[in-house]
């Protein structure tokens, strides 16, 4: 969502052409909102040849499952949020083995007033915790065998799809 008012000197910010775009700008200072886009993080979770799913309790995906995850603080790093956001929501600890995907959805793709939003999404392994779900976020937690993934239309989103399709071409079935 843009700026309506300077966050510097309070003033109106008004359409200024910017870098070849309309930009919400202020006439006094010269700040310029360029509408930046928030950064997600999630993690692939692997043990077994499985991988840990949460049901969202919240929100218009409701009754959905994607990966743990959520969006990064601007303390922290994409893999700090993505290891944070996966011991809340399922109670596990977990390190991080790499980079696995990104995916973008530009501003207003689905809903009008979204913003943009890059999701980074890492492969990570169980170091300790015990599951459980986290009720104000999540109403279930599970690990599920790569055959045996939820179906499409009971994904959250379609960066969960993304993720989940990257850790199975990365991942080759075993003999």
């Amino acid at each position: 969502m843009a700026f309506l008012y300077c966050p510097r000197d309070a003033t109106a910010l008004v359409p200024t052409r910017i870098d070849g775009r309309e930009r919400p700008a202020c006439p006094v200072c010269g700040f310029a909102d360029f509408l930046h886009v928030q950064i997600g993080a999630n993690a692939v979770v692997e043990r077994g040849g499985s991988v840990l799913l949460v049901k969202l309790s919240y929100g218009p995906r409701e009754g959905h499952w994607t990966l743990p995850g959520g969006l990064v603080e601007s303390e922290e790093t994409p893999e700090e949020a993505a290891v944070r956001e996966t011991h809340e929501e399922t109670g596990l600890d977990i390190e991080l083995d790499g980079l696995v995907a990104t995916y973008m959805r530009p501003a207003h793709e689905r809903h009008e007033t979204w913003s943009g939003l890059i999701i980074v999404t890492f492969r990570a392994h169980v170091t300790g915790g015990e599951i459980r779900s986290a009720p104000e976020e999540t109403s279930d937690v599970a690990f599920f065998p790569r055959d045996q993934l939820p179906a499409l239309d009971e994904l959250a989103w379609p960066s969960t799809v993304h993720g989940l399709d990257a850790w199975k071409a990365f991942e080759r079935a075993r003999p």
